[in-house]
């Protein structure tokens, strides 16, 4: 794992500015995984032109919503591309499916599960409108455009699953996908004024609550 010795002094220089204690091995598990994100970059547009501290504040952001998903049993991690939040979440110990229907990023993917040895880690190639129906607890996913139409009422979830989006517009999505959740909670990212991380819950059948949040 050398390539995470260029990340892990900014790994250990960030994570308590955003509340969070990690292990010696965590840190060079995620450096190792940013390491491969930047080595893949070169061939494969993963995430665009992200420079290694705000790779570092990428990976870091995504384990601050791992409290989240605490009671999941599989999370699907949807359109995971380079990785983002999944990779990180199954770094800290949470069993995740990384879903891309892309090959080459699936390959990426593929690729990370085996040299980090994340055994709590599948990656699945496929569209999460073909998901059969009620297959995962909960799903994370850094938000795109027309989430009401990517996710509608989240049949690939189980009744009262849990969705975490990593966004800047928790309000919006709220109103987006009233249809089938309801927003339950936002956690602010520190050093960010308006990234957060929301997590919505999958309504009962015929129950659709107005949004909240505490």
């Amino acid at each position: 794992m050398s390539e995470s010795f260029a990340f892990v002094p900014e790994i250990e220089r960030l994570a308590p500015e955003l509340g969070l204690s990690l292990h010696a091995g965590e840190m060079e598990r995620l450096g190792a995984y940013l390491g491969e994100v930047e080595r893949w970059n070169a061939s494969t547009n993963l995430t665009g032109n992200l420079t290694p501290p705000e790779l570092v504040r990428h990976a870091l952001e995504s384990v601050l919503g791992a409290p989240l998903f605490g009671e999941s049993r599989e999370i699907v991690d949807i359109g995971s591309g380079g990785g983002f939040p999944g990779v990180p979440l199954a770094i800290m110990g949470l069993r995740v499916a990384l879903l891309e229907p892309r090959e080459r990023r699936a390959a990426f993917l593929r690729h990370v599960v085996r040299v980090l040895s994340l055994l709590n880690a599948r990656v699945v190639v496929d569209r999460v409108e073909k998901l059969p129906a009620g297959s995962f607890s909960a799903a994370s996913i850094r938000a795109v455009g027309d989430l009401g139409g990517l996710l509608g009422r989240g049949e690939f979830l189980e009744t009262e699953g849990s969705l975490g989006i990593w966004t800047t517009s928790a309000e919006r999505l709220a109103r987006e996908l009233s249809a089938g959740f309801r927003l339950e909670r936002r956690i602010a990212i520190p050093g960010s004024e308006r990234r957060e991380i929301a997590l919505f819950r999958k309504c009962s059948p015929g129950n659709t609550p107005p949004a909240s949040a505490s």
